[in-house]
């Protein structure tokens, strides 16, 4: 039995039958990935895909957790091939009703309507992306054109483009938008290569008052489709077209990508979105148990932030679970106890797979030194800078204390490993590079 037959074999036996059969039966497991515990459902309508997000989405985080024993990302992609005929060949950004509700425009777009600024929680970590999403919002294709939002996974860059999108559809219903990942921008274009038919695409992707795209790095390697996003960004962005494309990396960084092409891409504003402080985490807790009608006592909701610091979905994932916990144990009231109870595999399994010495190997090949150099006396900044940020990494990203990183590195004093994260902590809110060389270090450790 594979992993989402488990799911539902689970899901079938907690669930209204009719839920069952209308909603969850209908997804099909696209990929999951056991390795990063990401698990990706398909659906052939965005309006199902919504319905279920809203409704269904944390039973079915919560089931697909407790089977993987750790915190598991779901994700919603509409299934390729099977649009509704009436929306054309490529799925054609359909005609909007006047009479049609914002939601029913935001799902004909692409957008997730549940996704907008009001709902998002902004912090240290986010706020110059915040702000110039909601400017943008506010003024398409005037501010900064194109937007490139870039992060690692899950810390809230494709909810931020879909805030753009719901801002500007509330604010003027009629506009123009089509929301897309880059696998479905990669299928519609090998759809009119295959058909030799490139009027439908030409029609999808260039009649349009504004664009977004998610993901823009998988486009790496692909020349052919790159030439055509070329022309597409050429078509768009000098008529006062609107661009918002999120990646997982810096547009500089973007791997067999054409020079062209991100030169486009860094002609806008480029944003980071980096995970949230602890001040945020616990903010986003609130807010989400706040949606989700449930009261989260604050040592619960610190204890989670303190423990899960890589990403939003991974924050959402673990409330979800004590949120579960209570509910099927009919418990009146959440506690630390048995918060800790409730997230026990998770917790284990979030900190099992990052030792120091991993972190050592990985910081030692990022800069280029030898293990030994890490654990020697040496202070050249070359290998001073490296060793200190690996103690840095050690004491956020494991649960030893400042005396065994210490051992672990030429058997150094905790004050010695305490001074060195404080400087990488310090120098990292003044130096960005600096800070992007960490932060590509975290999300190499975590993935």
């Amino acid at each position: 039995m594979d992993f989402w037959e488990q799911c539902l074999a689970k899901l079938t036996s907690i669930m209204k039958p009719q839920d069952f059969e209308r909603w969850i039966k209908t997804l099909v497991c696209i990929n999951w990935d056991e390795k990063n515990h990401t698990l990706i459902l398909g659906h052939r309508t965005l309006q199902a895909i919504e319905t279920i997000e809203t409704h269904f989405d944390t039973t079915i985080t919560t089931v697909a957790s407790s089977i993987a024993n750790h915190v598991v990302t779901v994700t919603y992609h509409q299934t390729e091939g099977q649009i509704e005929p009436l929306q054309g060949q490529l799925g054609l950004v359909p005609q909007i009703n006047p009479e049609t509700s914002i939601t029913e425009q935001a799902s004909a777009c692409g957008l997730r309507a549940q996704q907008t600024f009001e709902n998002f929680v902004a912090g240290s970590s986010n706020q110059l992306a915040y702000v110039a999403a909601q400017s943008v919002g506010d003024n398409p294709g005037k501010n900064y054109n194109p937007l490139f939002i870039y992060g690692g996974v899950g810390l809230g860059k494709t909810h931020l483009m879909h805030a753009v999108g719901n801002q500007m559809l509330k604010n003027n219903p009629d506009v123009r938008i089509l929301c897309v990942g880059t696998q479905t921008f990669i299928n519609d274009f090998t759809t009119a290569v295959r058909e030799n038919n490139y009027a439908p695409f030409d029609h999808k992707y260039q009649n349009l008052d504004a664009l977004f795209i998610d993901d823009i790095q998988y486009l790496g390697g692909k020349r052919q489709i790159q030439q055509k996003l070329f022309e597409i960004f050429e078509k768009l962005v000098p008529h006062g077209k609107q661009i918002i494309f999120t990646s997982d990396t810096y547009a500089r960084s973007l791997k067999d990508m054409d020079e062209r092409l991100i030169s486009r891409f860094t002609s806008g504003l480029s944003v980071e979105v980096e995970p949230p402080e602890l001040e945020t985490r616990v903010a986003i807790l609130q807010k989400k148990s706040l949606a989700q009608h449930f009261d989260l006592p604050d040592d619960v909701a610190y204890f989670i932030a303190r423990h899960l610091k890589s990403n939003v979905r991974e924050l959402e994932g673990a409330l979800n679970c004590v949120i579960a916990y209570t509910r099927f144990s009919n418990e009146e009231k959440l506690t630390l106890e048995k918060a800790r109870e409730a997230l026990q595999g998770m917790l284990v399994a979030s900190t099992a797979q990052l030792t120091v010495e991993r972190i050592q190997g990985v910081v030692a090949e990022y800069f280029k030194v030898s293990l030994a150099e890490m654990y020697s006396k040496t202070r050249v900044k070359k290998i001073a800078i490296p060793r200190q940020i690996a103690m840095y990494l050690c004491k956020e990203l494991t649960q030893s204390s400042l005396a065994e990183i210490g051992e672990r590195f030429g058997k150094r004093d905790h004050t010695t490993v305490l001074h060195g994260v404080k400087k990488i902590t310090d120098a990292r809110t003044k130096d960005k590079d600096l800070n992007y060389q960490i932060h590509v270090l975290e999300q190499m450790l975590k993935n």
